[in-house]
């Protein structure tokens, strides 16, 4: 029986192994930036922005309702308000005309600690408030605008930035895969030399060069591993992930042919779409709500106040309607001078709401700036590809006419692997360049300011 269980506890053992064995599944392009949206920590923080947002419109709109407020007190008190009095201090000092026939021992009206007991509602109704509580109200409204906004251009960087960590991965393992088949290449080439060296073909020099290009190779093939795990790591930490998960990646359609759009047209999206540049409008309406909202402290307003309670002396008789005690008033403030302060504080935020309109409007300018470089970007990264891809075909075509000319004993060795350095040089370039033009049009998507949700 001990044995059955040794061999049931060694056959769970091998079945969690080979699934912590098994590679992660793979995550395409679209699935890892709407994995971003859920759990990126930028993203996870505007959120958080926007209930903080919602808060203060519960917070402002409190104060256009009336307060209650129950309060419970008891204290203890001696009052020798009486004994100050003039009649009181000739009492004390036995003056006075008739006191003599006084049917109060003097000792009746001294005053002695006595405890009171009070329970009132307090209430308080703004009436009138020169339109101070209905633009806070608006003003924080136009927070949760300004916040969802600000949300929003979090998301498309951050979709962005996905986008081209994603392709950072695809490139690293198709660097790392282009540096294998070279080494493989390699290491047959060096054979072959090895080879006619000991029939008499070759030379040590020969041998000695072959391996030194390999030797070359390898680390270029460590290097590329590294740049590897690392864009993993990035790629984890922009998906909220932890750093060491593993994650595996599919292949991606890559843009071949890039058609570039007219300035006009990609300027006129941008400023309708940019959700920066409508948050500034955002905030100068915040800023003119916050100037009403301080001119109002300097004008009159009205509140309806009262309170209703008991106070006695005894506990028994709290709610006895004899004891009760009741106000109601209508309170009107009207600020005459307080040396210039709100004139100041008005002053401060009409400067600040100039500024955001001159950032707005440098914004606005700046927008088509952003667009012709992001146009041109595009167009240079498209016209390098098509560059780098006639060269790799043509390198490719290269290499493989010297390899048949070299095995012919046509060409040299160094002529052999010189065209496969050049080919390994040419390839790297058509991958790189290839993955750039891809990560200049999300780029582009992000300078018009296109929803996360069209770009795949």
């Amino acid at each position: 029986m001990l044995k059955s269980f040794y061999l049931h506890l060694a056959s769970l053992a091998l079945v969690f192994t080979l699934l912590l064995s098994q590679p992660a599944p793979a995550m395409t392009l679209t699935e890892a930036v709407s994995f971003a949206m859920k759990h990126n920590r930028d993203i996870l923080s505007g959120q958080e922005e926007i209930h903080e947002r919602r808060g203060l419109v519960l917070e402002s709109r409190a104060d256009a309702f009336p307060q209650f407020n129950l309060a419970m007190s008891t204290f203890r008190m001696r009052d020798p308000g009486f004994l100050n009095s003039t009649f009181g201090q000739e009492l004390l000092k036995g003056g006075g005309a008739g006191l003599d026939d006084m049917p109060i021992p003097i000792e009746a009206i001294m005053p002695k600690p006595q405890s009171f007991y009070e329970m009132t509602m307090n209430v308080s109704q703004p009436l009138f408030t020169w339109g101070k509580v209905s633009n806070a109200y608006k003003l924080a409204n136009l927070g949760i605008k300004d916040s969802n906004l600000n949300l929003e251009r979090t998301r498309q960087n951050v979709a962005y930035e996905v986008t081209s960590a994603y392709y950072d991965v695809l490139l690293g393992e198709e660097t790392i895969a282009m540096y294998e088949k070279a080494i493989e290449t390699q290491k047959r080439y060096l054979k072959q030399i090895r080879d006619f060296f000991e029939v008499g073909d070759g030379t040590r020099l020969d041998i000695l060069r072959a391996e030194s290009q390999l030797a070359t190779t390898e680390p270029d093939l460590f290097q590329a591993k590294h740049a590897l795990a690392q864009a993993k790591k990035n790629l984890n930490f922009l998906l909220g992930r932890g750093l060491d998960q593993p994650i595996s990646t599919s292949p991606v359609e890559m843009v071949v042919e890039f058609s570039a759009p007219s300035l006009d047209s990609v300027v006129s999206v941008a400023v309708t779409n940019r959700p920066d540049l409508r948050q500034l409008k955002v905030q100068v309406d915040m800023y003119d709500k916050s100037i009403n909202i301080f001119k109002a402290d300097f004008r009159p307003r009205a509140d309806l106040v009262g309170y209703y309670g008991f106070s006695t002396i005894n506990t028994d008789d709290l709610l006895d309607r004899n004891f009760e005690s009741w106000r109601v008033a209508l309170e009107i403030s009207i600020p005459v001078f307080d040396g210039f302060r709100n004139r100041g504080v008005v002053m401060q935020y009409k400067s600040l709401k100039n500024r955001k309109e001159i950032e707005r409007e440098k914004l606005a300018e700046q927008i088509r700036l952003q667009a012709r470089q992001a146009i041109d970007a595009c167009d240079s990264a498209a016209k390098v590809y098509r560059g780098r891809h006639l060269s790799l075909a043509s390198s490719e075509e290269e290499e493989r006419v010297t390899s048949d000319q070299f095995e012919q004993g046509l060409v040299t060795l160094y002529e052999l692997l010189d065209s496969n350095r050049r080919m390994l040089v040419v390839r790297n370039q058509a991958i790189q360049a290839r993955y750039n033009l891809s990560s200049e049009i999300a780029n582009l998507k992000r300078v018009m300011g296109i929803p996360v949700e069209e770009w795949y």
